[in-house]
């Protein structure tokens, strides 16, 4: 039988970076997936073991000098985040902070209490602990029913200047690129694709396949004027959404750019690392809506090399390069660990 992992374990982890080895081996011990990363900035999750009851929550950002704003798995990848609370409920078996027990009446506790108060619900929160660095209470009912214990990570209030100095994220240097010229030259291989859409058809794809690339469309999505010379799009998806190349790379053609998505619904996320990889992608039927919202939706992308339909990867192949053994699982992280920084940049532009 796996026992629950100790309270001062917990306490120790609170606050560190869910890239941390100990975190790892905790929820490996525990058959849990591996601690999350989140694609924002704005991602919260928690895991633990009900039945042994205790649980850890993790936020993408926490709002903590020198943690503030978070850092990207490889500087732009999916964002690292922190353990922010540790709770510890009924049928947790081990004492916690100075011997206490779940068991712990709701008059000792409140006889113990440094502060009281009465929460939504009618439930009855004792502060027991406070320092620097974080917070230790427990709840109860307004009966006296045991609720849980709680250790929350302190964090500064949302406007603190010294936050505030810090609330700029790293961003990758972005070549200023000329505006888009009506007669700019469009990669023979979309034409090629879209030769083959207007005969054929993508039976059942969810993208269509402009000649020539469009203007505006990205400057009226961010209200940036500028975000024009940065996005190239060529193509749309059945709800309106545009797929775009990010020009990142200064001295790439542009089928060497990364493929990204600008959603219908405001989602923004990595495709492909280029043009080669997306009619991978398409050749094996995952489109750019489904291969962007991939890594936030937990859609399961086939991890073999499936080519249903074998003519789209040719085109590949003659225009640009033959690339065997590629997966669309692969052609999704590598995009998403390469790329994810997209949405920071989009949030950047649109401010």
């Amino acid at each position: 039988m796996i026992t629950p992992p100790p309270f001062a374990l917990l306490e120790d982890l609170l606050g560190s970076r869910t890239d941390d080895p100990r975190l790892a081996d905790l929820h490996r011990a525990h058959g849990l997936r591996p601690p999350p990363t989140f694609p924002d900035r704005d991602g919260w999750d928690g895991m633990g073991v009900t039945e042994q009851g205790w649980e850890m929550a993790y936020k993408a950002t926490v709002r903590v000098p020198d943690r503030y704003p978070s850092l990207r798995v490889r500087g732009c990848g999916p964002v690292i985040g922190y353990v922010t609370k540790v709770y510890i409920t009924e049928s947790y078996p081990a004492p916690v902070r100075d011997g206490l027990t779940v068991a712990l009446p709701e008059p000792e506790a409140r006889a113990r209490a440094l502060d009281s108060m009465t929460a939504e619900y009618g439930n009855v929160v004792h502060v027991l602990h406070r320092d620097e660095e974080s917070t230790f209470e427990v709840r109860y009912h307004e009966d006296g029913r045991f609720i849980w214990y709680l250790l929350t990570l302190n964090e500064r209030a949302e406007n603190d200047p010294e936050l505030l100095r810090a609330a700029a994220p790293d961003a990758r240097e972005i070549p200023f690129w000329p505006s888009l010229d009506p007669d700019e030259s469009f990669p023979t291989a979309l034409r090629a694709l879209k030769v083959h859409q207007d005969a054929s058809g993508l039976d059942g794809l969810d993208f269509e396949t402009s000649d020539h690339f469009e203007s505006g469309a990205v400057a009226s999505w961010t209200g940036d004027d500028d975000a024009d010379r940065e996005f190239r799009v060529f193509g749309t998806d059945g709800s309106g959404g545009q797929v775009a190349f990010w020009r990142v790379h200064e001295g790439l053609p542009i089928e060497q750019q990364p493929v990204v998505l600008f959603g219908s619904e405001g989602y923004v996320g990595p495709v492909a690392k280029d043009l080669c990889d997306l009619l991978h992608l398409l050749a094996a039927g995952v489109g750019p809506f489904e291969a962007a919202m991939a890594y936030t939706s937990d859609e399961d992308i086939d991890d073999e090399d499936t080519a249903l339909r074998p003519e789209l990867a040719r085109i590949a192949e003659i225009h640009l390069q033959r690339r065997e053994g590629r997966t669309p699982k692969a052609v999704v992280e590598d995009a998403e660990n390469a790329y994810a920084d997209v949405r920071d940049r989009v949030d950047a532009l649109s401010r």
